[in-house]
C-alpha cells in the first residue's frame, strides 16, 4: 500500500486542518475559562465583607458590580450569537443580490439538504434572530435590499401584480414557485412594525418610506389576489387554488390590527387604518363562525375549502394553528376594547386549557396534533409550534399578569434547552424530539419566541418604602430601627383601543415576582462601601428589611442603599434609596452669634439643644476653630425630650487671618459625635473705618478734603492708630489718632496737591496703621481739572451797519475761590456784564456796537482776549465779522443822490415843451 499516495495526502492535510483548529478552540476555551475563574473569585471575595475599611473604594456607584454578573445575562438570549454563527456559516447562499440570502433545510450538522431560498424565511430572519443587531434604517434598508432581489415579484403592469413569491432555487438561479403566498407577503408587515414601530415616520430612503411600504402590502392583500369578498376570508395563496387556512387568516387578522393600530398612534391614512380594523373584524367573525369547534372538542380547524366547507383531514387540531389563535384572540381583545367579559379573551384562556388537557405532556412539551376530537395524538415535540406555544403563553401572561402561563412558557424553553439544543456539537436546535435536523424556519420562530420572552423578562421594576411618611428618614442612631419594603414586580404599560370613542387608552399589567434574590447594599455619603445583606430566594411577594442604625453609624445625610433583585427567568431591577443619620439632638438659632468677629473681644453665644432621644444622654460639649481661642470642654447632661441651651465663649486670636472661618460646636461621647454644627463668621480687624468720602475732582494746587468715620470695636481698650496718605503729586501726610473704648470717630484731613500736575488724574494710597502692621490700604483715584474750562463761545458772522453785536461767552471756574478777569477787545481793555469769576459757570457779555458810515462795509476782524488779575491769559477769541450795507443808508445815500436829480431835469424838461406847445 502507497502512503504517501494523493488520496492519502490530501485526507492527512485535512485531517491536520482540522486537528489544528481542534487545537485553537481548546487554547481560547482555556482562557475563556480562566478568565471567569478570576472574575468568580474577586466577586466571591467581595461579597463577604464586614466593614467599610476592607472595601473601601472597591465597588462603583452601580450596584451590579457587587454581586455575580450572571444576573446581568439573561437566560433567553445567551445563546444567539453561537446562533446567528452557525446560520452564518452553514446557511448562507452564494449568490451575490446585494444581500445574504439563507436556505432552510440542512441536516443535523448543518449540511445544506435542500438549496431552496424561502421568501417567508429571510424575512423572518430579520424581525427575530439577525434584528437584534440592526437599528430601525437598517432594518428597513434589509427590506428594501430584500424586494430588489428576485424574491419580489413585479413582472407584470396590471394592477396587483406584485409581492414576494414563495421560493428560489439557488442552483438554477431561476424561481422555483412563482406563486405569492399570504404569509411570506404579511411578513413584510410584521417586519417594518414590530420592529421599528413609531420611528417609521422619520425614515425616507430615497423616497421610500415604511409607511408607503406597508400601505403597498396592505392594498396587495385586500386585493382580489387573496382577499375573498364573498365568502369573506383570505385565500392562502394567489391563485385558483380555492382553500382557506386558519393559520393563515389568524396571520392576516394579526397583521391588519397591527396596522390599524400604528397608524392609529401614526395619526396617517386614516382610511387605510379603518379598512384594515374592518377586515380583521370581517375575518375574525367568520372564522369563529366556521372553524372553531366549540365544547366539547374546541379549538380552531385546520383549513377548508375556498367557501369554508370543511376538506378532509381539515378539522385536525394542530397546535402551531391554536397557539396562534390564541395570541390573535388576545389581540383582538385589545383591539376591541379589553372588556373583561370579552368572548374572546375566554376562549383564549378555554383554548390555552384545551391544549394544556390534550396535547401537554409534562416533563417534555406540547404534542404536535390530534383529530378534531383530540384523538390520536402525534407524540412528535415540534420545535416550531411549541415556540409558537410559547410566544402564546407569554402573550397570556403578558396581558392578564397570571403566573401560570409565564411558567409554562418556562417548561417549554427548560425542555428546547435540555433536549432540543445541539450545543455542545452544533449550536443549533433540532425540528423535533424525533428530527434532528436543523430548520432555519423552525429556530427563526424559536428566535422570536425567546425574544418576546426578553421582552417581559425586562419589563420589571422594583420599588421600596420606608414605613415612615418622609421620602428621605431621619435616623436615631441607637435608637431607631429602619423598616424597608421591597416590591419586585412584572409590569408593563400598554395601550389598548376603545372603539366607543375611537381612541387608544393607557393601562398596566401587573404582577408581583416571588422567589427572587434580593440585595441590599450601603453606602457612606462620600460613596464608600458600609455593609451588603442578601436575601436568596425571597418566596413572598414583597420583602421587609429591618436594619437597627448601630451607635458607631457616624452622623451624616445622604447614606444610600442600593437595593435590587433577579430571578433566573425575570431580569434585574435596581432602585436607590437615601436616609440620613443623626444622635436625636437637634439644634435651634444659636443666639448672640454675629456676622463678624473682631479680635480681642469675647463673645458669648449659646445653643439652644433639643434632647429628642428616648433617654437622657451626657455628652462633651467643645467649641473649635483654626483662627478662635480654645473654649474648655464642658460635661452636659441632655435630658430626653427637653431643651438645654449650652453657653460658649467666642474669641478670635490675635492675629487671626481675616476672612471666612469655620468653626465646630461638637457634642460628644467617647469616639462618637453625636452632633456637630457648623458655622462659619467673618474675622474682622479690632477697628475699622466707614463713611470715606474725599473729593474725587481738583484743580492742580488745590487742597483734597478727606473724611471719615473710625471704629473701634474693643469695649474695654483704647487703641492708637496712623492713617497716612501718600502720592506722585501730593505732599506726604501722616496722622496719629487716639480711639476711646468702642468709640467712633470722626476725622477730617486737608491733602496739599502739586500746582504743576500734568496727568489727568492721580492715585492716592490711604494706609491705617498700628506699629508698622498695616490693617487696611485703599487708594483713591483724583480727577485733575483745568482752572477754567470754555463751555460755550458766539459771536455773529454778520451785522448790518450801525447794528449791534453781542459776544457772549460761557467759562466754568473750577478753583475754589472767585477770580478777577480783564477783558480786551483789539488790544483795548473794555468792560463786561461782570468783572470778576465766580465758582462755576459764569456768563460773559460785551456788547459792540458797529460803525454807521454808510461807505464801510465787508469783512472785520476782532480779537478778544481774556485775562486773569495776575495778567495771566485766560483764553483769546478771533473772530472775522462781515459788515453789510443797511436798508437805510442804501435808500438815503445811494438811491436819492440819484433819483433826485433826475426828477429835477425831468420837471424841467417837461414844463419846456409845453410852453412851446403854447406859442403854437
Amino acid at each position: 500500500m502507497n502512503l504517501f499516495s494523493s488520496t492519502n495526502f490530501g485526507k492527512n492535510r485535512k485531517h491536520n486542518r482540522q486537528t489544528l483548529k481542534k487545537l485553537f478552540c481548546l487554547f481560547f476555551l482555556i482562557i475563556i475559562i480562566f478568565s471567569f475563574i478570576d472574575i468568580n473569585e474577586f466577586f466571591t471575595a467581595s461579597s463577604n465583607f464586614d466593614s467599610p475599611s476592607d472595601i473601601q473604594n472597591t465597588f462603583d456607584t452601580n450596584p451590579k458590580l457587587a454581586t455575580d454578573t450572571s444576573m446581568l445575562q439573561d437566560p433567553f438570549t445567551k445563546n444567539f450569537d453561537v446562533l446567528q454563527q452557525f446560520f452564518e456559516s452553514k446557511y448562507k447562499a452564494d449568490l451575490d443580490l446585494g444581500i445574504d440570502l439563507y436556505f432552510r433545510y440542512g441536516d443535523r450538522e448543518g449540511d445544506i439538504i435542500d438549496d431552496t431560498i424561502f421568501s417567508e424565511d429571510n424575512l423572518l430572519l430579520y424581525k427575530s434572530l439577525m434584528g437584534t443587531n440592526l437599528s430601525h434604517i437598517e432594518t428597513y434598508e434589509k427590506y428594501l435590499e430584500l424586494r430588489s432581489t428576485p424574491l419580489w415579484y413585479k413582472e407584470s403592469l396590471d394592477q396587483f401584480q406584485y409581492g414576494f413569491v414563495r421560493s428560489f432555487d439557488n442552483t438554477t438561479e431561476t424561481i422555483k414557485d412563482d406563486n405569492r403566498y399570504l404569509i411570506d407577503n404579511l411578513m413584510p408587515i410584521f417586519l417594518l412594525i414590530e420592529n421599528i414601530g413609531t420611528d417609521m415616520k422619520d425614515i425616507d430612503i430615497n423616497g421610500d418610506t415604511p409607511i408607503k411600504s406597508i400601505v403597498e402590502i396592505f392594498d396587495l392583500i385586500n386585493s382580489s389576489e387573496f382577499w375573498d369578498s364573498n365568502n369573506i376570508g383570505f385565500n392562502h395563496r394567489n391563485s385558483t387554488a380555492n382553500v382557506k387556512y386558519t393559520e393563515y387568516n389568524l396571520y392576516a387578522i394579526l397583521a391588519n390590527l397591527q396596522i390599524h393600530r400604528i397608524f392609529g398612534e401614526l395619526q396617517v391614512e386614516s382610511e387605510i387604518k379603518d379598512e384594515a380594523y374592518v377586515l380583521a373584524i370581517q375575518t375574525m367573525a367568520k372564522l369563529i363562525d366556521k372553524m372553531w369547534d366549540d365544547p366539547p372538542y374546541l379549538g380552531f380547524y385546520y383549513n377548508a375549502s375556498g367557501s369554508w366547507d370543511p376538506v378532509a383531514f381539515g378539522k385536525d387540531k394542530y397546535l402551531d394553528v391554536n397557539a396562534i389563535g390564541i395570541i390573535t384572540l388576545l389581540e383582538y381583545w385589545v383591539e376591541t376594547g379589553m372588556k373583561n367579559d370579552s368572548s374572546h379573551l375566554q376562549k383564549a384562556i378555554d383554548l390555552y386549557n384545551k391544549l394544556d388537557e390534550e396535547l401537554w405532556v409534562s416533563g417534555p412539551a406540547y404534542m404536535y396534533k390530534a383529530d378534531q376530537d383530540w384523538s390520536n395524538p402525534d407524540p412528535a415535540y415540534n420545535l416550531e409550534a411549541n415556540s409558537i406555544m410559547m410566544s402564546a403563553c407569554l402573550k397570556l401572561f403578558e396581558l392578564t399578569g397570571n403566573i401560570t402561563y409565564y411558567n409554562r412558557a418556562v417548561e417549554i424553553f427548560d425542555y428546547f434547552e435540555n433536549n432540543l439544543y445541539d450545543g455542545p456539537l452544533n449550536k443549533a436546535y433540532d425540528s423535533s424530539n424525533t428530527v434532528t435536523s436543523k430548520n432555519l424556519h423552525s429556530n427563526l420562530r424559536l428566535s422570536e419566541a425567546y425574544l418576546n420572552a426578553f421582552k417581559i423578562y425586562n419589563s420589571t421594576i422594583l420599588r421600596s418604602v420606608y414605613n415612615v411618611s418622609d421620602e428621605v428618614p431621619n435616623f436615631i442612631f441607637f435608637q431607631d430601627r429602619m423598616n424597608l419594603t421591597t416590591t419586585y414586580s412584572f409590569e408593563k404599560p400598554m395601550l389598548y383601543y376603545n372603539p366607543d370613542n375611537l381612541s387608544f387608552v393607557m393601562t398596566k399589567i401587573s404582577y408581583d415576582i416571588t422567589n427572587a434574590d434580593i440585595h441590599y447594599l450601603f453606602k457612606y455619603p462620600n460613596g464608600t462601601f458600609f455593609k451588603q445583606f442578601e436575601y436568596p430566594n425571597n418566596t413572598d411577594t414583597s420583602h421587609t428589611f429591618l436594619y437597627n442604625i448601630p451607635e458607631a453609624l457616624s452622623i451624616g445625610n445622604g447614606y444610600n442603599i442600593y437595593v435590587w433583585a433577579n430571578t433566573t427567568y425575570f431580569g434585574f431591577a435596581e432602585i436607590i434609596k437615601t436616609f440620613n443619620v443623626n444622635s436625636g439632638l437637634v439644634n435651634h438659632s444659636i443666639k448672640g452669634l454675629v456676622k463678624t468677629l473682631y479680635q480681642g473681644p469675647v463673645l458669648n453665644v449659646t445653643v439652644p439643644i433639643n434632647n429628642t432621644r428616648n433617654e437622657d444622654v451626657t455628652l462633651s460639649a467643645i467649641l473649635e476653630g483654626e483662627q478662635i481661642e480654645s473654649d474648655p470642654a464642658q460635661i452636659i447632661n441632655f435630658t430626653s425630650f427637653e431643651i438645654t441651651e449650652v453657653s460658649f465663649n467666642l474669641t478670635a486670636k490675635f492675629g487671626a487671618v481675616l476672612g471666612n472661618t469655620k468653626i465646630h460646636f461638637k457634642f460628644i461621647k467617647g469616639n462618637n459625635t453625636y452632633l456637630e454644627i457648623i458655622k462659619f463668621i467673618e474675622i474682622g480687624h479690632p477697628f475699622a473705618y466707614e463713611g470715606f468720602i474725599y473729593d474725587s475732582k481738583i484743580v492742580s494746587g488745590d487742597k483734597i478734603s478727606v473724611a471719615m468715620n473710625i471704629i473701634n470695636f474693643w469695649p474695654n481698650a483704647t487703641q492708637s492708630l496712623n492713617v497716612s496718605f501718600t502720592g506722585e503729586f501730593i505732599d506726604d501726610f501722616i496722622s496719629e489718632e487716639y480711639l476711646a473704648e468702642s468709640q467712633i470717630k470722626t476725622v477730617y484731613y486737608e491733602l496739599n496737591s502739586s500746582e504743576n500736575i500734568i496727568y489727568d488724574t492721580i492715585d492716592i494710597e490711604m494706609s491705617i496703621t498700628i506699629n508698622k502692621t498695616i490693617y487696611y490700604t485703599e487708594t483713591i483715584v483724583i480727577e485733575i481739572l483745568p482752572k477754567y474750562e470754555i463751555i460755550s463761545v458766539s459771536f455773529p458772522k454778520k451785522v448790518s451797519q450801525g447794528s449791534t453785536a453781542y459776544f457772549i461767552l460761557i467759562i466754568k471756574n473750577n478753583r475754589e475761590e472767585t477770580e478777577v478777569f480783564s477783558l480786551y477787545v483789539n488790544n483795548k481793555r473794555v468792560s463786561a456784564n461782570i468783572n470778576q469769576l465766580a465758582l462755576g459757570e459764569n456768563r460773559i457779555v460785551k456788547k459792540i456796537t458797529l460803525p454807521f458810515n454808510p461807505y464801510e462795509f465787508g469783512s472785520k476782524s476782532y480779537i478778544f482776549l481774556l485775562k486773569d488779575s495776575s495778567g495771566e491769559e485766560i483764553a483769546q477769541f478771533y473772530f472775522e465779522i462781515t459788515i453789510e450795507l443797511s436798508t437805510f443808508n442804501l435808500i438815503i445815500f445811494y438811491f436819492l443822490p440819484i433819483i433826485v436829480p433826475i426828477g429835477i431835469i425831468l420837471y424841467f424838461k417837461n414844463k419846456h415843451i409845453k410852453m412851446k406847445k403854447l406859442r403854437r
